[in-house]
């Protein structure tokens, strides 16, 4: 039970959360949507990362095959989003199940930059695909409904990508205690002795890739009728390094991890903004041109110096604080 507190008190904070914000803090509840939408990428980039040990910095790609595949079957076909939402995540795990195929040949390095090829040419592919994309233009994903309820607000929206997450997070935590889990962590530690078990690398990288794509696709579907308007520029590869990030920080082989670092990068850029715009307004470097110029920047120098220090002091994660926490306290007698 003790295992389980962070992570029921973090999900009563984020049911109760939208409630108690008032109409000012409306810009507060979209970037919790926007965090909690990463959050379902990122749970499906650490089963391929962080569980079966092959990297990806392309996943944007496939966010944005689920989100124009989310977009055309309402526009064109006339499925409503509810039909459209798993779909998407299927057309997506489908083209990460293709891509799981070259993939096998790579490792490292080397798959890291295939990855990142193919996340860059997605977007110039469907940037071509103007009756579907918009090309520059974009296109404008209609709100879902539902019973009569629109979703086009952000807090009924919050609540659906919520239930959305939770699903999905479940989905990941009894697959990794599975025959699959078990295996991705066998290739992550060592693909010799994998195969030496009788682990085919073939079946289970490819199911990875289809896996972590699916994710990537539910995830694009759910960013793309939030936000009501999306073009193929909105999927580069700043996406895709961003949820690398967010796994790197949150901690690897972790699904809460996943979760705290999305959060976590989603309200980071805000708070160095904040502090620095506290910085310059109180005038305390008016005196000082070159000064001036370095705090009117300072939100990322102080963003990048955040990032660091979380790496060098948790080298697993900033899910790994709260064992931290913990032991310091046990440590000094506190119970």
């Amino acid at each position: 039970m003790v295992k389980k507190l962070p992570a029921l008190v973090g999900l009563a904070v984020l049911l109760v959360l939208p409630q108690v914000l008032g109409a000012e803090y409306s810009w507060l509840v979209l970037l919790l949507n926007r965090a909690l939408i990463f959050a379902i990428m990122a749970i499906g980039l650490n089963l391929l990362t962080g569980f079966a040990g092959q990297i990806s910095i392309g996943h944007a790609a496939f966010m944005a095959v689920g989100a124009f595949t989310s977009y055309g079957l309402g526009k064109f076909v006339g499925i409503p989003f509810w039909g459209a939402l798993p779909i998407a995540g299927l057309a997506a795990g489908l083209v990460g199940y293709a891509l799981g195929f070259p993939a096998l040949r790579l490792s490292g390095h080397y798959l890291a930059i295939a990855t990142l090829g193919f996340g860059v040419a997605v977007p110039q592919v469907l940037n071509l695909w103007e009756s579907l994309t918009g090309g520059w233009t974009g296109v404008k994903p209609a709100a879902p409904y539902l019973l009569g309820i629109s979703f086009r607000e952000d807090r009924p929206f919050y609540y659906l990508i919520l239930i959305a997450l939770f699903i999905m997070a479940g989905l990941a935590v009894n697959l990794i205690k599975s025959r699959t889990g078990r295996a991705f962590i066998a290739l992550r530690d060592s693909e010799v002795a994998a195969q030496a078990m009788g682990i085919s690398l073939t079946k289970y990288k490819t199911q990875a890739f289809a896996l972590s794509a699916f994710y990537a696709g539910i995830g694009g579907s759910l960013y793309a009728h939030m936000i009501n308007y999306i073009s193929p520029h909105d999927f580069g590869s700043g996406i895709s390094m961003e949820l690398f990030t967010i796994i790197c920080l949150g901690g690897l082989a972790s699904v809460n991890g996943s979760i705290v670092g999305a959060i976590f990068m989603s309200f980071l850029p805000k708070l160095t903004e904040r502090i620095s715009l506290v910085i310059q307004k109180s005038g305390a470097f008016e005196h000082s041109h070159f000064l001036q110029n370095v705090f009117k920047n300072f939100n990322q120098v102080l963003t990048g110096i955040i990032l660091i220090l979380v790496v060098l002091y948790l080298p697993m994660g900033l899910v790994d604080l709260w064992r931290k926490t913990k032991n310091l306290f046990t440590a000094k007698g506190v119970k």
